[in-house]
């Protein structure tokens, strides 16, 4: 069978984006196995639940400062080129904690070298995660926009089958450097494809860049569309509330379930099953229309599971809770994710996608630093299951508003001409006395 005869892989047909989405599944694995063991060596090291929240923080936190100036650049220079930087800059990233690691430099008397690389992971990553989101999807024509999410989706979610499992078993027998290093080659296979994607000469700067103006017409662009604004604020209410979960495993798998690093790459296995499921599913649909549902499903999903999740003591049950909480948090936020990118013009989509990952990993690393440093005076079960119910509060908020949502929504979605349909109803209904 073709799979380029399929819908779900509909987006492979084309050159660009099938060199980017093979070199990401091959980074990702590497990006999660590093993940995993980033985390166990600080609690391993410190103990400290705190830690874990500030190790986040500090690197996504810099996408609140920065991201807003540097998505201006994104829309006017080469997004390539950027990209060629930023992964660079992982991959020594990546080394330099390898050779720290595997060389013992790295105790618990110096974690400070973690948390400084971790800032200076942070700030490139301010500037590498908008300018991913507005590459990868102009890769292909805007008809199978959702198609093209959804599987970069898949690759991130992926990757989370993949990656955790082998870091456990990686740390278990060799320990956390070689994770490092590993991660570290991984980066060479989305360098040597983006090299090798060929793009129009058009990607070059072509306008002079006003860098406060450019900021201004930003937030005026999603202030006067409503739809953008509200998902935007979702987006950084699922990022605050739910994205912590993966943060604070370590804690959660060592203080409750009494289990090792195979145990903590088993739970991430399968929240990367369920988030893997949500983003085929996703996949395999051929219109935009009714994402909005498939979105309030995920964000029910993952707040009602999440609230009794770290009082689970038995592992069985905390894996089959986790599948549902990592299929529900996909859909939810690339849902969303989808339904931003095809309300955005193009000549704009540099800013507003900046303004998504400002609210997609600055809301993670507030909330991480919040739960870190709340986690001193409460339970963490309690803190967990208090930011599953804040969440759905968060998101309850707009129910009332949502018919007014939904017309805005679909009277933009007609001005870029992706449901014709509503476009001819629309052109009628003017005509008529």
């Amino acid at each position: 069978m073709n799979l380029h005869n399929l819908k779900l892989f509909e987006s492979l047909k084309y050159r660009n984006f099938k060199l980017y989405f093979l070199g990401q599944c091959v980074s990702m694995v590497g990006s999660w196995i590093q993940q995993i063991a980033m985390g166990w060596l600080v609690y391993r090291l410190t103990g400290s639940v705190a830690l874990l929240g500030i190790i986040v923080f500090l690197s996504q936190f810099p996408t609140f400062i920065i991201t807003p100036f540097v998505s201006t650049l994104i829309d006017k220079i080469s997004k390539k080129s950027i990209l060629i930087f930023t992964q660079t800059f992982f991959m020594l990233h990546a080394l330099v904690l390898t050779i720290l690691v595997l060389t013992s430099i790295l105790n618990s008397s110096n974690v400070w070298i973690v948390l400084v690389l971790s800032l200076l992971f942070g700030i490139v990553n301010a500037l590498d995660g908008p300018t991913r989101q507005a590459f990868y999807t102009s890769l292909v024509p805007k008809e199978i926009l959702t198609n093209a999410i959804a599987l970069n989706s898949a690759v991130i979610n992926g990757s989370r089958l993949i990656g955790p499992a082998i870091g456990g078993v990686v740390i278990g027998l060799f320990g956390e450097g070689i994770c490092f290093l590993i991660d570290t080659i991984s980066f060479l296979f989305v360098i040597i494809a983006l090299l090798k994607i060929k793009l129009p000469k058009v990607e070059t700067l072509t306008m002079k860049i006003h860098l406060i103006n450019d900021i201004k017409e930003g937030l005026n662009y999603i202030f006067q569309r409503l739809p953008i604004m509200v998902l935007l604020i979702i987006t950084f209410s699922v990022s605050f509330f739910i994205f912590p979960i993966t943060s604070f495993l370590p804690a959660y798998v060592k203080d409750t379930l009494g289990g090792g690093s195979e145990m903590l790459g088993s739970l991430m296995s399968f929240l990367g099953i369920g988030s893997f499921s949500g983003a085929l599913i996703l996949a395999s649909r051929k219109s935009i229309i009714g994402l909005e549902k498939i979105q309030q499903i995920g964000l029910l999903g993952a707040s009602l599971s999440l609230i009794p999740f770290f009082f689970i003591t038995n592992s069985v049950l905390a894996h089959i809770l986790i599948i549902i909480i990592g299929f529900s948090m996909v859909i939810a936020i690339a849902s969303t994710n989808t339904m931003i990118q095809a309300l955005t013009h193009t000549y704009m989509k540099g800013r507003v996608m900046g303004y998504y990952t400002i609210c997609f990993i600055g809301g993670s690393s507030l909330g991480n630093l919040v739960v870190g440093w709340v986690s001193k005076f409460y339970d963490l079960q309690i803190i967990i299951a208090f930011s599953g119910a804040l969440c759905l509060l968060s998101v309850l908020i707009f129910y009332p508003y949502r018919k007014e949502i939904s017309i805005q929504q679909n009277k933009i979605y007609s001005e870029h001409g992706i449901i014709p349909e509503i476009v001819e109803g629309i052109s009628k209904s003017d005509i008529k006395p």
